[in-house]
């Protein structure tokens, strides 16, 4: 009984801290007003001079919340960036315009060469866990909370990677031991956790794993109305990956630099981060 005043100022501050954390600057809220959609589509007509009879009420809303909480923000951001709460407060009001994925690339010196393959490389996808067309029953809980913290993972690299350029720095490099103390809470630990993961389970006895390198995968949606140029490419491409990791054996190193693009169908994929065991 005599822990309950203190447990309920613990929760009445940790909710107030989540709460203001949440609050986003008037420039954040700015540039997220998204894309509009043309003013001949019937629904947008429509619909959105209410929304944005709303989004004026809220800017107003969220600026005054903005100053008056301006004093103990400091505190909040160290308190909820310690514990990993850290949200994106426009996490529904502007979604990604398109599909994005995820998948890690195992470079392993083979102990016994063959063909004269030196090298054995593999490729899977990590993200999503499943194919976005199938329907998810029983697993969606562990699948839904896998793919949340990939997503998270990829949104603090990407927000590394803009205030790194803000800041006048050198584009980010292989083997950056800045970026890997910046992003040891949240990305780097993804990618080690795959890459344990492959050499425990499919890596061949006797081979070593060299490098791991992440791509960063976006297809863009299509504009209502827009006809698909290849239905099934995109499908067709994804659907390889979940039959397994796609492998094969190279006589050469074939490691790429960072910002390295490839296209698959409509795929546009980046090589964002390498890591090395």
């Amino acid at each position: 009984m005599s822990n309950r005043p203190i447990v309920s100022i613990f929760l009445i501050g940790h909710l107030t801290a989540l709460a203001v954390s949440a609050v986003p600057s008037p420039s954040d809220l700015r540039s997220a007003e998204g894309v509009r959609e043309s003013a001949d589509d019937a629904v947008s007509s429509r619909v959105r001079p209410a929304l944005d009879s709303a989004a004026w009420l809220l800017q107003g809303f969220v600026g005054r919340a903005w100053r008056f909480t301006g004093w103990i923000r400091p505190m909040v951001k160290g308190y909820v960036g310690r514990l990993g709460l850290t949200q994106n407060w426009s996490m529904f009001g502007n979604p990604p315009r398109g599909s994005e994925y995820l998948r890690l690339r195992y470079y392993s010196a083979r102990a016994q060469p063959v063909d004269g393959g030196a090298f054995m490389v593999a490729t899977e996808l990590v993200f999503p866990v499943v194919p976005e067309t199938e329907t998810r029953l029983f697993q969606a809980y562990w699948q839904a909370a896998r793919d949340k913290a990939v997503s998270n993972a990829l949104v603090a690299y990407f927000r590394q990677r803009l205030d790194r350029k803000e800041a006048g720095q050198s584009s980010v490099l292989a083997g950056d031991e800045a970026l890997d103390r910046a992003l040891a809470r949240s990305f780097v630990p993804v990618v080690h956790f795959f890459s344990h993961e492959y050499v425990r389970s499919r890596l061949p006895a006797g081979d070593r794993l060299v490098q791991t390198e992440a791509w960063y995968g976006f297809a863009a949606s299509r504009f209502r109305g827009d006809g698909p140029l290849s239905p099934e490419a995109r499908a067709t491409a994804i659907e390889r990956y979940y039959r397994g990791p796609l492998r094969q054996s190279v006589s050469e190193s074939p490691f790429h630099a960072i910002d390295s693009t490839e296209r698959e169908a409509d795929i546009l994929w980046v090589l964002i981060y390498t890591q090395t065991p």
